[in-house]
């Protein structure tokens, strides 16, 4: 029995990105109603700003694959690229 996302064996192949379809479409596709996102500005000045991006798998909220962007769309596309990536797909 699976508890943790991370125990996953990944079998899902994504494709190698592109600008305009980059990791984070890829991954809201694969994940449909069971991925959402927590995204917070945790820095910066009002210019400049630096946000926070964690996915949420089914109710687990995966923290190892936190990532920080200027924006809140570039958190997101990095953190679903480590999650992406990861092999628990």
């Amino acid at each position: 029995m699976i508890t943790s996302f991370m125990d996953r064996v990944g079998t899902h192949q994504f494709r190698m990105p592109s600008p305009v379809w980059g990791y984070l479409p890829q991954l809201n596709e694969w994940g449909k109603t069971s991925l959402v996102w927590e995204v917070q500005r945790v820095a910066g000045k009002d210019h400049i700003p630096v946000f926070k991006a964690v996915p949420v798998y089914e109710g687990e909220r995966l923290e190892v694959f936190a990532a920080l962007g200027e924006s809140k769309k570039a958190a997101k596309e990095r953190a679903a690229e480590l999650m992406a990536l990861s092999g628990h797909c």
